[in-house]
């Protein structure tokens, strides 16, 4: 049985540009990259790079899911964010 994995990524804050990321160098697939994110699945290997390093120096967004129930939903947030604003929208899986 094949797996199944679903990466995709936003930039909502300035759009991806070749200066900004460095063209494909950086690790984005480029069949997944355009200027406002990238989008790719896999069915026999895994993305090639590190999620959390990807939001922390391109993305404003991400969301991955798979097909043995694995998801997993990132947003960026501004430093000067506070947690409490987020507490409506906590859930029990979610502290």
């Amino acid at each position: 049985m094949s797996e199944y994995q679903y990466y995709e990524f936003a930039a909502i804050d300035q759009p991806l540009t070749p200066h900004r990321h460095g063209g494909t160098a950086c690790g984005f697939h480029s069949r997944g990259n355009h200027a406002s994110g990238f989008a790719n699945h896999y069915e026999w290997g895994d993305l090639k790079a590190d999620p959390s390093d990807w939001m922390r120096r391109y993305f404003d967004a991400f969301v991955y899911t798979a097909n043995w129930c694995s998801c997993r939903l990132a947003l960026r947030v501004p430093r000067t964010f506070r947690k409490a604003e987020l507490k409506p929208f906590a859930t029990k899986y979610a502290p």
